[in-house]
């Protein structure tokens, strides 16, 4: 079947970035659909995208193939006579179908008891540029645009004004009009290259549309402007003497913003480095979507990379108008640093009372009353050290003071950072301004922990007085749905036990937050307690998923316990190490019929040994006395793997269930012995 290109550009005002990728995924999951229900091979469209451009590209049939229906009629007995001519029924049903009675044949349809009148209908396939034509406007506005807009007289509703429509299949027009805008062979490349080329940009085949516009100053592609973007930022940055400030949620951000990828370097006056480095990152990536450098040794030079949106800046001017707008932007966060050092941080504790945490959980005073107290329970449990615990409970309580700063206010981002900087320039001890510098991490999967222990402990409280008060008061993520990112601190805190290894069960976290939290709590302790068990028992799986290991492993540590994460820990590495031995195969199924057999019976484990006279029950009883004295996880489990062969030997040759109810208690509790043994490392009833 011959093929050709289609491709369909929507040349609009511009888009905000965070509508292009949803719009160009959302057109083409649609396209797909819609190909496939018109017998059509669905396409795996290329998707093009900038400011002022949504483009799709992909190859389909030229046309459909022919389709065939059945249709049913009545009973043979009743379209013939006896002499085998139609009667008037047969004629009207072959007539139905535009057909002569010659085309009609006699067939016994699955789920019919006699044989009936059958046609066989055939569809001639259309073209597929008249099927296109037809669909294409109402794939292109059903569309879903958060924030619609109409403009004019129109109706019609999408993110920005459609200002012309390119659509091509092969070298052929397809012939469609959204809102007014008749679709062409041509298009629009970028502005100045059209203040000396006035006349649109014409594209012949589907195939041409990159390099024509290119041509025309615009780069298409998000992943080529991508690519090139990160090649000029790491030739410029190693020309200044150093490397970009790694940032790849800015580099996607500069790929979406401009059409053609041209990186041009600043300067800003050396005295500005007087300020912290994460508050000259934040403010030329907020304000300037610029890239700062920094050398060799961590340190940050006095110049940032910044994207041109065209081919070239002859003039300096793109240059020199970021550096002004930048330089207004330092002095701004340099007035805002002097004026927060003019104060202790500590100034700031009794000022969080006037800012709300949640509703129903009060202030942020509050939550920091409630931090310092989780802070104090569990550090005296990690630490007998009474230097360590203060400063633990110095970092709980200096953690939120600087959201009552200016510069957090000018940059949200920078809380807990501001405060550590602050407290460091104040001459806090170090474990204490780091811990408050870092107690926001991990702020997500791919997110780094707190670099100290204090840091993690600090991370550890705040995020579970968050977790635990909102179930208190009844705010729990629900679906997708988890306004408040209590699913990702719940991960977070997870994460900081399970890489600390501390001996801090989610049990116990939970009673001592919900102590804490008290009166405030709306909804009964013991709802909420289950509630969250049930929550961190969803976030352990989901580290258990994060850490690698494989499906089989997860599911049968987790079954065999998940409170205490050290210890889950260490047995999902020593099922790992395991996993590939073919004895456990056959211990899963032994495990899964040990499960089944004492289902219904009553087992405590005690049995005369004495009474077990078969070899293979004798050598099972002694295999166990050694399974229960083996102290670590690898052990024992290399002990588990030994005992595939006499479990497949016991059940061959002993009858469990026997009639002499003495000997049955004791093969019954030798097997739940045995049960309770498989569980000390894993539940082998859900190895596969």
């Amino acid at each position: 079947m011959s093929t050709e290109t289609f491709l369909l550009e929507l040349h609009c005002e511009e888009i905000p970035a965070r509508f292009l990728t949803p719009l160009t995924s959302e057109f083409s999951t649609a396209f797909a659909a819609w190909a496939k229900a018109q017998g059509l091979a669905a396409p795996e469209l290329e998707i093009f995208f900038s400011p002022r451009k949504l483009a799709w590209r992909g190859a389909l049939a030229t046309s459909q193939p022919d389709q065939t229906e059945t249709q049913v009629g009545p009973p043979q007995r009743m379209c013939v006579d006896e002499e085998g001519q139609p009667t008037i029924q047969g004629q009207k049903f072959a007539e139905k179908w535009g057909l002569d009675f010659s085309a009609v044949r006699f067939d016994q349809p699955a789920g019919k008891k006699e044989p009936c009148a059958v046609v066989v209908l055939t569809k001639r396939g259309r073209p597929t540029i008249e099927l296109l034509a037809e669909a294409l406007p109402g794939l292109i506005a059903s569309l879903h645009v958060p924030k619609a807009m109409r403009w004019g007289k129109s109706d019609f509703e999408f993110v920005r004004p459609i200002r012309n429509i390119l659509c091509l299949f092969g070298d052929q027009v397809v012939p469609i009009t959204v809102d007014g805008v008749t679709a062409t062979n041509s298009t629009w490349g970028h502005r100045l290259f059209h203040r000396q080329h006035p006349e649109p940009v014409i594209i012949a085949t589907p195939e041409s549309y990159e390099s024509a516009l290119e041509n025309a100053g615009v780069v298409v592609s998000v992943d080529v402007r991508r690519s090139r973007i990160a090649e000029q930022l790491a030739t410029l940055a190693a020309e200044a003497g150093g490397h970009v400030v790694a940032d790849g949620e800015l580099l996607d951000t500069l790929a979406e913003i401009v059409e053609f990828p041209r990186i041009v370097r600043g300067d800003f006056p050396p005295a500005f480095l007087e300020l912290p480095k994460e508050v000259l990152v934040t403010s030329l990536r907020e304000h300037q979507k610029s890239f700062c450098i920094e050398n060799p040794k961590g340190e940050l030079l006095p110049c940032f990379l910044t994207a041109a949106n065209r081919p070239d800046d002859p003039a300096g001017f793109v240059k020199s108008g970021n550096e002004w707008v930048l330089k207004a932007r330092l002095y701004d966060a340099r007035f805002f640093f002097a004026e927060d050092r003019k104060h202790p941080l500590s100034e700031r504790l009794e000022k969080l009372q006037a800012l709300t945490f949640q509703r129903e959980l009060g202030s942020y005073y509050d939550k920091t009353g409630r931090m310092v107290a989780i802070t104090k329970a569990l550090a005296t449990r990690l630490s007998t050290d009474d230097e360590h615990i203060n400063h633990a409970l110095e970092a709980a309580r200096m953690a939120k003071c600087d959201l009552r700063t200016l510069m957090v206010g000018e940059f949200p981002e920078l809380q807990g950072v501001m405060g550590g900087e602050y407290l460091k320039r104040e001459g806090a001890h170090q474990d204490v301004w780091m811990a408050v510098k870092e107690h926001y991490r991990p702020a997500g999967a791919d997110d780094a922990l707190p670099g100290t222990p204090l840091g993690c402990l600090v991370s550890l409280c705040d995020k579970l007085d968050t977790v635990a008060g909102c179930f208190a008061v009844g705010l729990v993520p629900s679906g997708s749905k988890d306004p408040l990112a209590l699913r990702r601190a719940g991960q977070g805190i997870v994460r900081i036990l399970w890489e600390q290894g501390w001996p801090l069960p989610p049990a116990d976290l939970i009673s001592i937050a919900l102590g804490i939290v008290g009166a405030k709590a709306t909804k009964p302790a013991g709802e909420t307690t289950e509630a969250l068990l049930a929550f961190f028992k969803d976030r352990v799986a989901y580290q258990l998923e994060l850490a690698g290991y494989a499906g089989s492993v997860r599911r049968s540590a987790l079954a065999a316990g998940w409170e205490d994460l050290a210890d889950l820990k260490a047995r999902c590495e020593a099922l790992s190490a395991f996993a590939e031995d073919p004895r456990f195969a056959s211990l899963a199924q032994s495990a899964k019929r040990i499960g089944n057999i004492l289902k219904d019976e009553i087992a405590n484990g005690d049995f005369d040994r004495g009474l077990l006279a078969q070899a293979e029950e004798q050598v099972l009883a002694e295999r166990l006395l050694k399974l229960e004295f083996t102290p670590d996880q690898a052990s024992l489990l290399a002990a588990l793997a030994d005992l595939a062969e006499p479990l497949e030997a016991f059940f061959t040759a002993v009858m469990v269930k026997c009639e002499d109810s003495a000997l049955r208690a004791a093969r019954l509790n030798l097997l739940h012995r045995l049960r309770q043994a498989f569980l000390r490392v894993a539940d082998f009833s859900l190895w596969q």
